[in-house]
């Protein structure tokens, strides 16, 4: 299944800010890391791959202080020759401290900005995982892909990526009062995918999912086709069935069975109506894609204790670049985001159009 081409655009306009996972055969190293305090730093990991075989990293903005923010940056996804290899649907590699620097030079007034006003994070320790796998961070497979032209064997490292830099960031921050897992569009999917093997790791923390634009809707609503594609080429069998089996054939499954592992966590979903670039990836106009959205919400999310979404209208995509730009019923999403932080379960609500 192919994406469309407009949906090929965006996604590559969206390649600011997504984080990935990073797999070799490599033990991982567990140092703290040390960096000098407010300021975005690079750290090189040799156990860690982009889909192209060169080693990737982790940003890194320390503080003093026991909380911590893992941001998962986005851009794109491909599974197979067509997505990967020709239409280059994924951010691909190398992604070095080059990369990174320049992605950190346009963190202004976003959640990731020490300076943007009311930021609940401003004083947490900071840690970006960069995507470069092209699987929603969540991939564990080698393929070999072929054209007419040309021949590549693909690393969708997702998953050994994350996996290494957990390593360090629990070696940094050992035993954080707070946790927040988030990113955006493939960053979005990748922090939810991902939620479980982190959150195991901090069994003492108070954490919170803080998902933009990453919805995992019913299987109903999505291609089986597109749906084989991407188990068979990034092998996520396992993770998926360690949380739960229905997972894997339902992706909106894993709202209830996280719902129900970690009880007291809070969950949010950040989306547009029609948004415009995920609808596009998943082959849908913008009315299915509204009506599977608004299907998940009221059937799945809607009855969890402490699972909450936050709709604009229209079709814009992702939102934690410019959260104090973002307002659905005159809510503004970063005052809503601190009701997620400090709110009771009452005052901490729902928005939608």
């Amino acid at each position: 299944m192919h994406t469309p081409n407009v949906a090929r655009g965006m996604w590559a306009v969206l390649t600011a800010v997504t984080v990935m996972w990073t797999g070799c055969d490599n033990t991982p190293d567990e140092k703290p890391i040390t960096t000098p305090e407010n300021t975005w730093s690079w750290i090189d990991f040799s156990n860690s791959t982009c889909d192209e075989g060169t080693p990737t990293g982790l940003g890194v903005n320390l503080r003093e202080n026991k909380n911590l923010l893992i941001y998962f940056n986005g851009g794109g996804a491909c599974w197979d020759a067509t997505t990967c290899l020709v239409n280059n649907q994924s951010s691909h590699g190398p992604f070095t401290k080059t990369q990174f620097d320049t992605l950190a030079s346009k963190l202004s007034g976003s959640i990731l900005d020490r300076e943007l006003a009311n930021n609940p994070f401003k004083d947490w320790n900071l840690f970006f995982i960069p995507y470069c796998t092209g699987d929603l961070h969540i991939g564990n497979a080698e393929v070999v892909y072929t054209t007419d032209s040309a021949t590549q064997t693909f690393h969708h490292k997702g998953r050994a990526n994350t996996e290494a830099f957990l390593a360090r960031i629990a070696a940094t921050v050992p035993n954080p009062e707070q946790v927040v897992v988030t990113g955006v569009s493939a960053g979005g999917f990748g922090a939810a995918l991902n939620y479980d093997l982190i959150r195991s790791q901090f069994p003492n923390a108070k954490v919170y999912l803080l998902d933009d634009s990453g919805p995992l809707f019913k299987s109903s609503a999505m291609s089986a086709e597109l749906r084989a594609a991407w188990a068979k080429a990034w092998n996520y069998d396992a993770p998926m069935e360690a949380l739960a089996p229905a997972v894997k054939e339902d992706f909106a499954q894993l709202y209830p069975a996280l719902a129900k592992k970690y009880p007291n966590d809070r969950m949010a979903l950040l989306s547009s109506q029609q948004d415009f670039v995920i609808r596009s990836f998943l082959g849908m106009n913008g009315t299915t894609f509204q009506t599977a959205l608004e299907d998940l919400t009221s059937t799945v999310l809607e009855p969890l204790p402490n699972t909450r979404y936050f709709i604009t209208t229209g079709s814009g995509h992702t939102m934690l670049s410019k959260p104090t730009a973002q307002n659905s019923q005159g809510v503004v999403l970063i005052d809503w985001i601190n009701q997620m932080m400090t709110g009771s379960d009452t005052s901490w609500v729902s928005v939608q159009p």
